[in-house]
């Protein structure tokens, strides 16, 4: 029912424009300080798993940093509609300034 929705959906909204995630990236070994933290985890990186569980596909571009963390968005399509992703995603990078990689200094 949620994949027949969603392809009803994309029909009218080829290309969906989402968080890669709904955090900053995670320090170091977050994820085996506790059952707490592995849950903070798994909750902000929903769109990351439910996604591609239903066969939904997806891509991320990079957008910039904040406080030295890289992010980026995640564009999202109907179900085999790749080609939607990738001309969104070249045209999104001719946009927005590219990111130099950061030092871990």
């Amino acid at each position: 029912a949620y994949i027949r929705e969603w392809m009803q959906f994309t029909d009218e909204y080829p290309i969906v424009m989402v968080p890669v995630s709904a955090a900053l990236p995670f320090k170091d070994n977050l994820d085996v300080e506790s059952p707490a933290s592995l849950a903070k985890i798994v909750e902000a990186q929903m769109t990351q798993i439910g996604l591609p569980f239903m066969g939904i596909p997806a891509l991320a571009v990079s957008t910039g940093t904040v406080e030295q963390s890289p992010v980026g968005v995640q564009l999202v399509a109907g179900r085999y509609r790749e080609d939607i992703l990738f001309a969104a995603a070249r045209e999104l990078e001719t946009t927005v300034k590219p990111v130099t990689p950061l030092s871990l200094n």
